[in-house]
């Protein structure tokens, strides 16, 4: 006979530190001198948000997560997700 394992919640973070480099931060000043959006940076944050996606899903059967970004210095910026949700094996 088998015994039901239960598996239980687990609080998880996963963090990254992105930064610009001096090619798209080059292009993205003169976009913001004449007020455009700035996709570079838009890309770059997409690219981290996607991956760090995936990795938090690999790694847990997630119930539910929240995303902070916060700007740092010289064009950087911290991305936490954070959430809770059973680990897989």
């Amino acid at each position: 006979m088998g015994k039901n394992k239960r598996m239980s919640k687990e609080k998880f973070n996963i963090t990254r530190v992105v930064t610009k480099d001096i090619i798209t931060d080059s292009f993205q000043g003169i976009r913001n001198f004449f007020g455009l959006r700035l996709r570079g940076y838009e890309q770059v944050l997409k690219k981290h948000l996607k991956e760090m996606t995936a990795e938090m899903e690999i790694r847990y059967k997630v119930e539910w997560y929240r995303i902070i970004i916060n700007p740092l210095t010289n064009g950087s910026a911290m991305m936490i997700f954070y959430g809770e949700g059973e680990k897989n094996e």
